[in-house]
């Protein structure tokens, strides 16, 4: 069993895009799905759905554009031992508002962008590049 599955399918994805992959496969959580519909809305990644060989686990198909990946860099920032949470009017920009953080909240899982705009803080899981 893992501890932090969250970790766990970014390090995936981030370590499939590096070797140019074009899908990897994730276990199957409501985080997970979660995290990876903002990918998506995003476009960080292509789409994603249920293994049709494996029901525990995700099919994500990795986007790239002229062979270059989509998705520059996952972040990590939140982790068991360490949470890092933000208010509303604390949410910081990352590299000048080109990358996007994903963040937990009340309201569900969002972009740093779109919670600084519905005025609500949570949890910062990663930031995406």
């Amino acid at each position: 069993m893992l501890n932090y599955e969250i970790a766990d399918c970014l390090t995936r994805i981030r370590n499939a895009t590096m070797k140019k992959h074009p899908h990897v496969l994730v276990r199957k959580t409501k985080f997970n799905n979660q995290v990876l519909n903002v990918l998506k809305e995003q476009g960080s990644i292509k789409d994603f759905s249920d293994d049709a060989e494996n029901e525990r686990m995700i099919r994500v198909e990795l986007s790239y554009v002229n062979g270059r990946s989509s998705l520059k860099s996952v972040k990590i920032e939140s982790r068991p031992g360490l949470r890092k949470y933000f208010r509303a009017k604390e949410i910081p920009l990352f590299k000048s508002g080109l990358s996007y953080g994903v963040i937990t909240t009340s309201k569900g899982v969002m972009t740093s962008h779109q919670a600084s705009q519905m005025g609500v803080g949570g949890e910062l899981v990663c930031v995406v590049e």
